[in-house]
């Protein structure tokens, strides 16, 4: 009897700290605040009074410009979001809101197909730099079964652990990491 008290208390406990655990997680996860500059332009619609509200749009779109232009506020398009986050695919970064805060907001990127615009061998193993500039190096001195390529591709995805895998066309799965660049 004591044994399955035992065990109640011990799942109880482990769904106690997994829901503190979610909670916390979906707490940091929140989206960013919208910038009070874009926030004005949205309060311009709550007047009621056609002049005014033109005035209110004029006088914060123009605020808007400066800010963009200033390099204060930056405004980027879905496409350019994804881009960027691929190009982040495979660093440690802090939990960046810009990119989409709330966990549905964007895929989860699992896996990059890239193209090596060069190679170098070292004793470690080696290292590659893609044609967009990221540079990940073979974290195990494993023979890949050839010898890669300038122009080959390459797919690397996440594996457990917070680990990658890098698989070149025709060849065997090795573990790889990025180099911060």
């Amino acid at each position: 009897m004591s044994k399955i008290l035992n065990t109640s208390v011990a799942t109880l406990l482990v769904t106690v700290s997994l829901t503190q655990a979610v909670a916390a997680r979906d707490e940091a996860t929140e989206k960013a605040p919208v910038p009070a500059i874009f926030q004005d332009v949205v309060d311009c619609l709550e007047i009621d009074d056609a002049t005014q509200r033109l005035t209110c749009y004029d006088q914060n779109v123009q605020a808007m410009k400066a800010a963009q232009k200033s390099a204060q506020l930056f405004i980027a398009s879905e496409a350019q979001v994804k881009e960027s986050r691929r190009g982040l695919f495979g660093l440690t970064l802090p939990g960046l809101k810009i990119f989409g805060g709330a966990a549905g907001d964007y895929a989860e990127i699992k896996e990059i197909d890239g193209v090596i615009a060069s190679v170098r061998e070292t004793a470690a193993g080696y290292i590659f730099t893609l044609a967009d500039g990221a540079v990940w190096a073979q974290s195990e001195n494993r023979y890949l079964g050839m010898n890669p390529k300038k122009g080959q591709k390459i797919v690397i995805r996440k594996a457990a652990l917070g680990s990658y895998m890098g698989k070149l066309e025709g060849g065997v799965g090795f573990r790889i990491k990025r180099l911060n660049n």
